[in-house]
């Protein structure tokens, strides 16, 4: 079992583009808020910004495609943080 001096927890819950659960560190993961596409809805349509909801991680193979896309614009891509990924001691694969 993991502990505070080998690097935290882990959880399991689904990823917010493609929805399979997957486990991960959630002080680590890559996320955006739950209500992050209303929110951008708004915006666009001239609304002001609604409070953020919480936030929903992002799964490596979503985050991967998202790095593509944002290459491709000149952005950088996101890194997430070591161990965001790692399968804690005791959690399935």
């Amino acid at each position: 079992m993991s502990d505070a001096t080998s690097g935290g927890y882990f959880a399991s819950g689904p990823c917010a583009f493609c929805q399979l659960v997957f486990t991960f560190n959630p002080e680590r993961v890559p996320s955006i808020p739950a209500n992050a596409y209303a929110a951008a809805e708004i915006i666009a349509e001239g609304g002001e910004t609604p409070p953020l909801g919480p936030k929903v991680p992002i799964c490596a193979d979503c985050l991967a495609k998202i790095n593509a896309l944002r290459m491709q614009h000149d952005l950088a891509p996101i890194t997430p943080l070591p161990g965001a990924y790692d399968v804690g001691e005791g959690f399935p694969p």
